[in-house]
């Protein structure tokens, strides 16, 4: 492993979350103490949710720890409970009573057999089930049930839910009003912000007993901020391989090189980063003409299509030495003095005369396999050819 490399005294980034080890950032402090005082003084549930990698277990494990200095601490890791009976099988598990192959009910009673039967010095069970948002409807009941449980008014088990957003909806269900309506703390977490990340980064090493500067260079520290997006996973993931390879590479501290090198064979695994350099949007093209549009069938089987026809009427057009060319549509005038005419001819045109925002639209022939009557209209797509137009009263001229 890299710790002796890099001077550390334990892991940073373990995969396996320590309790120890969690970083406090924006207000995760004030959330997780309206927890803990929903939990204290037995005001009813508290529920913890959030995106997947966001820290969730680790901050259940965290207040199970904490707060079992007069509750008895129970932290069911899965919500892999198919039946209310597996349920209560890990509740007795977790407080060292033995079960047996027994129905439903007789393990409600062992349960409770179990809870009253604690020491006086304890104000009951604290129990939290993580990834609640896997839990039925039926052993979501069976929780609810078990926080009945009192003595001389005092509720015996605290109930703490941890679990991905979905576990919000899960609770809002009308059928599970009876369970909803006695939450009494909740709280979500959200990504952290890069500046939050590059916190959570050195927090991490100097809790493994090393010095930030001299194991990543802030520069590293930046770009792990950036492509892990805020998601504490990512960072604990990418982090540890950019460790890993700066051990291997005897680099000390880490770059960016380490950074990308990581990144790079991370791109295999179901885990989600953002690029480190995201091409900018181009802003100089060539702005699309916009106004009234009208089309008009003209008598040799061309159809006009007018942009800002109605400005036009009122208003002059620019010089063609001056007006802008729409990409791809119109070239440059000087360029462009020659216009095709219907015989396939080129003939001069008055460059001064072009109408910029005016085209024609050739349709299919009168004799085409749609006949005359059936002719597409031109708004369906079906043209055969865009060009420009050049001034009609100089074709009408020509052609009489």
């Amino acid at each position: 492993m890299y710790q002796t490399f890099f001077d550390l005294a334990r892991a940073p980034f373990p995969a396996s979350p320590d309790p120890a080890s969690l970083v406090i950032y924006g207000d995760l402090g004030d959330q997780l103490g309206e927890l803990a005082g929903c939990l204290t003084s037995g005001q009813g549930i508290a529920v913890l949710t959030g995106p997947p990698g966001s820290g969730k277990t680790l901050c259940t494990l965290a207040m199970t720890r904490d707060l079992t200095s007069s509750l008895v601490g129970i932290c069911l890791r899965t919500g892999q409970f198919n039946q209310p009976r597996e349920l209560l099988k890990s509740v007795l598990h977790g407080l060292g009573h033995p079960f047996r192959q027994q129905d439903d009910q007789d393990l409600r009673l062992a349960v409770a057999d179990a809870i009253h039967g604690l020491p006086s010095t304890s104000n009951g069970v604290l129990l939290a089930v993580d990834e609640a948002h896997r839990l039925g409807m039926p052993v979501l009941e069976e929780l609810r049930g078990l926080t009945n449980l009192d003595a001389n008014g005092r509720p015996l088990v605290r109930l703490l839910l941890a679990g991905q957003c979905g576990l919000e909806e899960k609770l809002a269900d009308p059928q599970l009003d009876g369970l909803y309506q006695r939450v009494r703390g909740q709280a979500r977490l959200q990504p952290l912000t890069r500046g939050e990340s590059q916190s959570y980064l050195k927090s991490r090493i100097r809790f493994a007993g090393g010095d930030p500067g001299s194991v990543m260079t802030d520069e590293a520290v930046e770009l792990l901020a950036i492509v892990c997006d805020g998601s504490p996973r990512c960072l604990n993931h990418l982090a540890d391989a950019s460790l890993q390879r700066g051990a291997w590479s005897a680099t000390r501290p880490i770059t960016r090189g380490e950074v990308l090198d990581a990144l790079t064979e991370s791109r295999q695994l179901p885990l989600r980063f953002v690029e480190p350099s995201r091409p900018s949007v181009d802003t100089t093209s060539a702005p699309i003409a916009t106004g009234p549009v009208e089309m008009i069938q003209t008598e040799d089987g061309f159809c006009s299509v007018e942009v800002g026809a109605g400005d036009a009427a009122t208003e002059s057009p620019p010089a063609a030495d001056t007006a802008p060319a729409a990409d791809g549509v119109i070239g440059d005038p000087a360029a462009r003095s020659m216009d095709e005419s219907d015989d396939g001819h080129h003939t001069p045109t008055d460059e001064k005369s072009v109408d910029v925002t005016a085209f024609d639209v050739v349709l299919p022939e009168a004799n085409s396999p749609h006949g005359e009557h059936d002719r597409p209209r031109p708004h369906m797509g079906l043209f055969s050819r865009l060009r420009r137009a050049t001034n009609r009263s100089t074709d009408e001229t020509t052609s009489d």
